[in-house]
């Protein structure tokens, strides 16, 4: 980390160097590309994300589905109800008492292999300017962070 010093003071804090700031302004950048990449498609990023995940285990539940993604259970239920109303999904009582799996429609099988072309052509143009192994080890210290630091 790059410091100024202050006269009298020693080293100055710059907040923009830091891995908050520069972690949250890539993060709107990439957030804001990704939502451009799908609107074509219908789709918002968390849409997408509870897509794949459901297309990789067609039938899992509400609850694995919130262990996958990792996120809190209220945002992915309201994600999931969004997606059962526009049609993307289909709910399906499997045998354990309440629990309903989730599978996708024929309308998101049919519309999620190009949105993910997409997802992934995005990908690769926000890595472009890292060569292949520089790319890599970048995914790797962010997925180290993530894990370090929840909650």
């Amino acid at each position: 980390m790059i410091t100024a010093h202050l006269p009298g003071r020693g080293p100055a804090f710059d907040h923009k160097e830091t891995l908050f700031h520069v972690a949250s302004q890539l993060t709107r950048r990439l957030a804001n590309q990704l939502r451009e990449t799908l609107e074509p498609f219908g789709l918002h990023p968390a849409q997408f994300t509870a897509l794949s995940e459901i297309a990789e285990r067609e039938g899992l539940t509400q609850a694995e589905l919130v262990g996958r993604l990792d996120l809190e259970q209220p945002g992915v239920a309201r994600t999931l109800g969004g997606l059962e109303a526009d049609g993307w999904i289909e709910k399906a009582s499997i045998g354990k008492g309440r629990a309903q799996g989730l599978y996708l429609s024929a309308k998101a099988k049919a519309v999620l292999p190009d949105a993910a072309a997409a997802a992934a052509r995005a990908d690769r143009q926000a890595l472009a300017s890292l060569s292949k192994t520089e790319a890599a080890h970048l995914i790797d210290g962010l997925s180290e962070l993530a894990a370090a630091n929840r909650s």
